[in-house]
């Protein structure tokens, strides 16, 4: 199905089916991957010298992994000469011809696996033979093919590879490369390395000297660095990676475009926006009216930056086309602000396509990305007036593709264009709006009842407009409308002790499914329940700082006292950036934000147990459900909620 619809001079991107390599392609990457390991081997073998000792070579093929923070040639001799004495076998594993080899190419098998899954689970949306692909790019150096991630998904300028989300993770998946390359101490791999990591430049001067100078000395005085405990500081071994030479030096020339992975990152930039614009509605408004305005039309395309289209395009909605009834609600529907997410990234790319027709939807989406999704700088066309310098500082991607371009169409007919993609109730409108808008955007920090009543004054028609009456008595809506609000129910009654302002993702199947006896609840479609539910909620302290602050919380779904099991703080996601990652969120497409240092169900150990194969999900399933939120589009049962029952 083609992704691009064109009517006149409009590009109307629609979702579709994302290719893969042919399983050819995949076996030939993953050959040409295995091999290059075969040659780190062997330098590794030449350098070390172990066929002329025969202790080295056991300890070689016993832990001689090129998983670590060097680049693989001396990852595979730091973990050589850091084996542990206390394995007293070792002696007896010294081994001579044909099972010298044969132990070798196992050993390049099982470094490729480990490696491979250091980045599945490091990287969230990263499948196997994308990760073969960044490894065979980087020479199988493991920090550089994170590097090669992080500027494909146009994450540079904000990484960091010691962050609160980075810094657990990276340590607990490299522990996970070690299991699955079945290092005999995969603990003692992490320790040596964490120990190593603010001391490399001293590493490498004694692995350089190994092979010229007296080797044993020199792998005795990096093993003695082991006793010497400091603080790890992961800084270190990222700019060194950044430092090696690769033949791939720039995004540019990397010969693949993996579009679905750069489109998830900007999707989870997108979902940060809308929980901003929540966070600066005033409670009363957004619980009682501007919900429905919200999902219906709040997307974050426009003239300004996007939280502030967000308000615009959602308080304009409500101004011109009001419900006569609209529900009181505290819980904007997980499914429904997933599908607003979905919607706007097509209404931008969209936006992109139609003001220049040669644009790929992939050129489109890494220009969005660079730009932190904003048009008026993603179009140097648009009106270089429009762009906050907040947004030319920050922007870290050239767009020669756009730069080099003539636009196909105007701003209104891309407007219209977008709009149509995120189906937009009243595209024309909403673009004749958007094109003639030549006011500012809402204050900074929260906005008062009186800001929000003086921008539907602003925006309000000169007619008064006939107020809109869903009605239906159909058994699917009546019957759906009940289960949404049985839904309501069950999450707000888990109310925290601060003032809710608004509960704003929701993902009620975590850890299941379990079979019930007997359907005990007569709303369900399957006999079937989940344990747990995973919440993010924004309110306001009851005194002082007034500001919605997030904060994530995990209920027991049999609780009914409302009591969380674990409630906290967590900080609103930072565009274009690492975040901590949840098996059960991601098996449903839900952006939770998850706390960094707190324990939750569906993370760390839950999490490797699918990397190694030990649960029922896997990673190919995750970013399946992930593809399948993205493109559904359509109505969803929290619809229903905005439907007046006529019996």
């Amino acid at each position: 199905m083609s992704d691009c619809a064109a009517s006149g001079v409009r590009r109307v991107v629609r979702p579709r089916c994302r290719d893969m390599p042919y399983m050819e392609e995949q076996n030939d990457e993953l050959a040409r991957l295995l091999s290059k390991i075969d040659s780190i081997y062997a330098e590794a073998c030449d350098r070390l010298a172990v066929r002329a000792r025969p202790v080295t070579l056991a300890r070689f093929l016993d832990a001689g992994f090129c998983i670590g923070l060097l680049d693989s040639v001396s990852n595979i001799m730091a973990n050589t000469a850091c084996t542990s004495d206390l394995r007293p076998d070792l002696r007896e594993k010294v081994l001579v011809g044909a099972a010298v080899e044969q132990n070798l190419d196992d050993m390049c098998r099982r470094s490729l696996e480990g490696l491979v899954a250091f980045l599945v689970y490091f990287f969230p949306y990263l499948a196997e033979w994308e990760a073969v692909r960044y490894l065979l790019l980087a020479d199988a150096d493991l920090l550089a093919a994170a590097h090669l991630i992080v500027a494909d998904r146009g994450m540079t300028v904000r990484f960091s590879l010691t962050s609160p989300a980075s810094a657990p993770a990276f340590e607990a998946a490299l522990t996970l490369a070690a299991q699955i390359a079945k290092h005999p101490q995969p603990e003692r791999l992490v320790h040596a390395w964490m120990s190593l990591s603010s001391r490399l430049h001293q590493v490498i001067t004694l692995l350089r000297e190994v092979q010229h100078h007296s080797p044993r000395e020199n792998i005795e005085l990096l093993r003695t660095l082991l006793d010497d405990p400091v603080v790890p500081y992961l800084a270190i071994p990222w700019d060194l990676a950044a430092s090696r030479p690769l033949s791939i030096r720039s995004i540019a020339n990397i010969p693949y475009q993996h579009t679905r992975s750069l489109r998830m990152v900007l999707l989870d930039t997108i979902h940060g926006f809308y929980l901003k614009a929540l966070a600066k509605l005033p409670s009363g408004e957004l619980q009682s009216r501007l919900h429905r305005s919200l999902l219906r039309a709040g997307y974050c395309y426009g003239p300004m930056d996007p939280v502030s289209n967000i308000i615009l395009n959602t308080i304009w909605y409500e101004a011109n086309f009001p419900a006569e009834i609209t529900p009181v609600l505290d819980v904007i529907g997980p499914e429904s602000l997933t599908r607003l997410v979905s919607r706007s990234f097509y209404g931008i790319v969209s936006f992109l396509q139609t003001r220049y027709h040669n644009l790929s939807e992939h050129q489109a989406v890494r220009c969005l990305v660079s730009t932190c999704g904003q048009l008026s700088a993603a179009d140097p066309n648009y009106s270089p007036g429009d762009v906050s310098p907040d947004i030319r500082s920050i922007l870290h991607c050239p767009f020669t593709k756009v730069e080099q371009q003539i636009p196909s169409a105007g701003i209104q007919e891309a407007y219209e264009a977008a709009a149509t993609a995120a189906w937009h109730p009243n595209p024309e409108q909403q673009a004749m709006f958007l094109t003639s808008w030549g006011g500012g955007g809402p204050a900074e920090g929260k906005i008062s009842l009186e800001e929000v009543q003086y921008l539907y004054s602003l925006l309000s028609p000169k007619q008064p407009p006939i107020p809109e009456r869903i009605c239906s008595s159909s058994y699917h809506v009546r019957a759906g409308k009940m289960r949404s609000q049985a839904q309501q129910r069950r999450i707000s009654r888990k109310e925290p002790v601060f003032d809710l302002h608004i509960i704003c993702c929701v993902n009620e199947d975590v850890c299941g499914p379990e079979y019930c006896e007997g359907i005990e609840d007569s709303l369900s479609f399957a006999p079937y329940k989940y344990k747990y539910s995973h919440v993010n909620f924004l309110a306001t302290r009851r005194f002082g700082d007034f500001r919605p602050i997030l904060f994530f919380a995990e209920f027991d779904n049999e609780d009914d006292d409302g009591a969380p099991v674990l409630c906290c703080l967590v900080d609103e996601p930072t565009p274009f950036t690492e975040h901590v990652r949840c098996l059960y969120c991601e098996a449903r497409g839900a952006r939770v934000v998850h706390p960094t240092s707190d324990k939750f169900h569906g993370g760390g150990s839950e999490f490797e147990k699918m990397i190694r194969g030990e649960h029922s999900l896997d990673n190919d399933f995750l970013i399946c459900k992930n593809e399948y939120a993205v493109q559904h589009m359509c109505s969803v049962e929290e619809d229903f909620m905005y439907v007046v029952d006529v019996n």
